[in-house]
């Protein structure tokens, strides 16, 4: 019988005052449960980090990948310990947007963001994505920025990504 877990990605991020994720899109395998997503800021590693939490069940395939590989578009990939640009296989993917409150209260919008949860030897990676986000991939690092919004402004924000080192589950983000 497939289970749903509790499956979280962090984010390190300077500044943070609110977080939110709002899923517009999603892909999971087949017969495998799948309850939503809930965002916010919680403590981590002794800090407080935004996260993204995905209620799910685990069960890699190709379909997921490949609907994540669609919805990337050209757009630049940044995982957790990977040694390819592009999953091969994902537990599930889900697309949406990303909202960011500095202390500043600016609110920094990421248009269709992608979260994904893989596989990689002995634990669940995850992966990120937009298909406007741009940069490196470098086997199991690199880096990518995406320029966004900002709400009530016209002047664009250019949003950093990264893998946070060492890095499963957490991901830093750069404003």
């Amino acid at each position: 019988m497939a289970t749903a877990h509790e499956n979280f990605v962090f984010f390190d991020i300077n500044g943070l005052k609110a977080f939110s994720f709002t899923e517009t899109s999603h892909s999971i395998t087949s017969g495998q449960p799948y309850h939503g997503v809930t965002s916010g800021i919680k403590k981590e590693d002794g800090h407080d980090q935004a996260y993204i939490m995905v209620n799910a069940g685990r069960k890699k395939t190709t379909a997921v990948a490949n609907w994540f590989k669609s919805a990337t578009g050209n757009g630049q990939t940044v995982v957790c310990d990977s040694a390819g640009t592009y999953p091969n296989e994902l537990n599930f993917a889900v697309q949406g947007t990303m909202k960011i409150t500095n202390q500043s209260n600016q609110v920094i919008v990421v248009e269709n963001f992608i979260v994904a949860q893989g596989h990689f030897i002995l634990t669940n990676n995850w992966w990120i994505s937009s298909p406007t986000m741009q940069g490196i991939h470098v086997s199991i690092s690199g880096a990518a920025t995406q320029v966004c919004s900002m709400e009530g402004s016209v002047i664009p924000v250019i949003v950093t990504f990264s893998p946070k080192t060492p890095c499963v589950n957490h991901f830093s983000i750069g404003i």
